[in-house]
């Protein structure tokens, strides 16, 4: 069983003030350090061994909160989707001035003058998890604090429209019936070695316990076989929801 722990960053200013960020480099608010410091303690106990992170300052600020004892690889491709002309504008205005423009980004059918179109942030994100899934061939197994054996974990932090563009890729959302990513809210997604039911009662979950073997799988995993054994374990895991005392955030 693999597991990947899908994290957006933390509040920045400009999210505070409903800003579009897309590839401005902007740190993190000191309400964004709190919220992935709290964001910390879940992926601490998933007990991942790798870790990745976009090109973005925010992103690397955000793993770094979360106090594990080894560096991320820093991805270009895990980046937000560029806005182009819109970088820094306030959201509210766009959608004034431009409102069918606007919506159709929303859609995913626009393009802002300058910007990265919805299909070159997919293919990259998906490229990127694919990579991602297969490198934790390289990775211990460790316990799983919710299933009966032992997985290899691994943890990604990247943007908000870029997870939410890879999570519809891999089939496990659909747009219109979701809400925009919290800022440090994780999503778990497992791929399983097996298209059957794995159970949690059968010892190592009725998988195959030959590490070595099931590295070698791992390794050899072809992009349709992620995409069609990916499963979603957790939505938008807040830390508002971990930690109810943090104070709510805009989204």
């Amino acid at each position: 069983m693999i597991r990947v722990l899908l994290v957006r960053h933390g509040e920045t200013p400009w999210n505070k003030d409903h800003r579009l960020q897309g590839r401005s480099d902007i740190s993190l608010a000191d309400s964004g350090r709190e919220q992935a410091t709290v964001t910390g303690g879940f992926v601490r106990a998933q007990n991942p061994r790798q870790g990745h992170a976009s090109a973005l300052v925010r992103t690397q600020q955000t793993y770094a909160a979360f106090g594990l004892d080894h560096p991320p690889r820093i991805w270009d491709a895990l980046v937000e989707q560029g806005l182009g002309e819109w970088e820094g504008a306030y959201a509210a205005s766009v959608r004034d001035a431009e409102p069918e423009q606007f919506a159709g980004w929303r859609a995913g059918a626009y393009t802002p003058a300058g910007g990265e179109t919805q299909q070159d942030l997919s293919d990259r994100m998906l490229a990127a998890f694919c990579e991602i899934v297969r490198a934790t061939a390289e990775a211990e197994p460790t316990p799983s604090p919710d299933l009966s054996f032992d997985v290899r974990t691994t943890v990604a932090v990247s943007h908000g429209a870029a997870l939410r563009v890879l999570l519809e890729r891999l089939q496990l959302i659909d747009r219109s019936q979701s809400i925009p990513l919290t800022p440090a809210a994780v999503t778990v997604v497992d791929v399983p070695l097996t298209t059957g039911p794995v159970s949690s009662s059968l010892p190592h979950g009725g998988l195959d316990d030959d590490a070595a073997r099931q590295a070698q799988q791992i390794a050899g995993l072809t992009d349709d076989e992620i995409i069609g054994q990916s499963r979603l374990r957790v939505l938008n895991l807040s830390p508002e929801l971990l930690n109810p005392a943090v104070d709510s955030v805009s989204v």
